[in-house]
């Protein structure tokens, strides 16, 4: 293991196959595990006639891994680096994203995967307590996180794990956390997330003052909307919103 890393890894077995029950009851065709570690979780994923991908950066644990399971494809990279193309023979397939992420860069790994084609089942991670409720949250304590998310998955908080549950023990909670896919509602989702982030851009200021000097808008209806402060309203307004923007 390299230290440099930062690896808390899984070690309350019990809980794991809750965990992995969970995961394996979408029924997914693929299963691609993030950051698997000693295999806590791949050890139960490796017994199911499922094609397993196990995404490791570490090089040794990679290479043990490869031993341990070899029916599996063991990838010894980023995830972050990843482009996904083994997944291209499964087009159409259920594919399930599962990991217990790094802290650090779940929300980069996250966001690499919701935004993904192949983001096509219920997707599960274990992510910091604190980030994992920004996910969940809504109005009127809503944030750029959850609603950026919201265009592309429903979040369902499942259920939090302890520090003893990891060695080491992290100084933090985590959270079992789920993605569930949806229609994303419009084709521009880059403009629009630059305007969800423009209206978070002071939030304590009313959308009014955020937007104000960048956008006009068409219908007189919104105007009570922009009195309004940016974690109020839901992705539905912000969504009327940018679509009267002129």
């Amino acid at each position: 293991m390299k230290k440099s890393l930062g690896q808390n890894f899984f070690v309350n077995k019990n809980l794991s196959e809750q965990i992995v029950d969970i995961v394996l009851g979408e029924n997914p065709d693929v299963i691609v595990e993030i950051g698997p570690g000693r295999g806590a979780f791949t050890q139960f994923f490796a017994k199911e006639n499922i094609q397993l991908f196990a995404i490791e950066k570490d090089d040794n644990l990679s290479l043990e891994l490869e031993d341990l399971y070899p029916s599996g494809t063991i990838k010894n990279m980023n995830f972050l680096d990843w482009d996904f193309s083994d997944l291209k023979p499964f087009e159409g397939e259920k594919v399930t994203f599962f990991g217990s992420l790094p802290y650090n860069v779940s929300k980069k790994i996250i966001r690499k995967i919701i935004t993904s084609e192949f983001f096509n089942s219920p997707a599960f991670f274990i992510i910091q307590k604190e980030v994992a409720e920004k996910y969940c949250s809504g109005e009127p304590n809503n944030n750029f996180l959850s609603l950026s998310t919201a265009l592309y998955a429903d979040t369902k908080k499942l259920f939090n794990i302890s520090p003893e549950s990891f060695k080491p023990k992290p100084n933090v909670n985590s959270t079992f956390i789920q993605f569930t896919p949806k229609i994303v509602p419009l084709e521009d989702t880059k403009t629009f997330e630059r305007f969800l982030h423009n209206a978070f851009r002071q939030p304590r200021k009313t959308l009014k003052n955020n937007l104000g000097n960048s956008y006009s808008f068409t219908e007189k209806d919104i105007a009570p909307l922009l009195l309004e402060r940016p974690q109020h309203l839901s992705l539905e307004q912000y969504l009327h919103l940018f679509n009267n923007v002129v």
